[in-house]
């Protein structure tokens, strides 16, 4: 792929989504393709992609606001949140317990994200700071994970809307591979996530009727291999 500037034409700029569960192994492919194509660019700030994600809301939530079992699993002081009990509805998200749902996997344990009306807000909001930068003409790698339909839903018109091009890349994971990083992962901050995420996010996010113009599968790639698909796929 050949990076160009604005200068002569007036493509619109592409909108690079990356979707797969949690653990995938998203963040660091979409470390590795923002390097490879700020190099492609080459200075051009015409070209220069940025990296967004949907850990986004993190940094725009207090973490007075944090779920209690987030924080218990950091081994945090607890007396500084606002929510009072699990589940009361003050925390911004929670993890819910979905064990018991249908789902290709099955089995235990199996926990959702879910917003509060607060956090709801707010990812529509960073869905349309993303929908802002493309309409002034940033290229964007999209680091997301489309748990729910509504998030899948309201991204895709906030790309519509903006006129830009979308690129869809599918990131696979086995299940057991999936649940090794997941048990293995965290920095003591926002890395860190309960078990069971994994499982349940790999049964939703890939069930929407986005179709993938390429997939990878993290588990029997490396990122630098990955990225070099990528980067040969999309379009000029």
């Amino acid at each position: 792929m050949t990076i160009n500037s604005d200068e002569g034409h007036t493509a619109p700029p592409l909108a690079i989504v990356v979707n797969g569960p949690s653990s995938s192994g998203k963040s660091r492919l979409c470390r590795g393709l923002l390097d490879r194509l700020t190099d492609l660019a080459d200075g051009d700030p015409h070209a220069a992609f940025a990296s967004v994600a949907f850990d986004d809301i993190v940094g725009l939530i207090p973490d007075k606001l944090f779920p209690i079992n987030f924080v218990k699993l950091q081994g945090e002081d607890l007396s500084r949140l606002i929510s009072r009990v699990p589940f009361d509805g003050r925390a911004t998200w929670e993890y819910v317990d979905e064990s018991l749902a249908e789902g290709k996997h099955g089995g235990s344990p199996r926990v959702r994200l879910v917003l509060n009306p607060h956090g709801q807000r707010l990812l529509k909001g960073v869905h349309r700071s993303w929908g802002a930068h493309l309409q002034l003409g940033t290229p964007l790698i999209i680091d997301h994970f489309l748990q729910d339909p509504d998030w899948y839903d309201d991204l895709m018109e906030v790309l519509q809307e903006s006129g830009a091009r979308m690129f869809s890349v599918g990131v696979f994971c086995s299940l057991p591979e999936l649940e090794r990083r997941e048990f293995h992962r965290g920095d003591g901050k926002v890395e860190e996530r309960p078990l069971g995420l994994a499982r349940r996010s790999d049964e939703l996010c890939h069930a929407h009727p986005l179709v993938y113009d390429m997939t990878v599968h993290t588990d029997e790639e490396s990122t630098e291999q990955a990225v070099d698909r990528i980067i040969a796929t999309l379009p000029a």
